[in-house]
């Protein structure tokens, strides 16, 4: 059975990576728009890699949630703007 949580935003989310000013900025940047990379650190299964203009499912199996994010807008190894 798959539970869907509804959560209100107060204010726009902002994700800041502790580990930017150690590691290459492409590594970084890979972590968050690669799924193989990214589901050993957040969340535990993608629908797909980041790209402008998709709309990619983001899944916490260990949670029974799901997130749809939709992807507005990617600056290569600077920028990553979602919803």
């Amino acid at each position: 059975m798959t539970t869907q949580n509804t959560i209100t935003l107060t204010r726009a989310p902002v994700v800041q990576n502790a580990d930017a000013d150690t590691r290459p900025v492409a590594e970084v940047f890979r972590a968050f728009v690669d799924p193989a990379v990214t589901t050993r650190f957040w969340f535990t299964k993608s629908s797909g890699r980041l790209e402008a203009g998709k709309q990619v499912t983001w899944d916490w199996e260990m949670y029974g949630v799901s997130a749809k994010v939709t992807v507005k807008e990617i600056q290569t190894d600077r920028r990553i703007l979602a919803e």
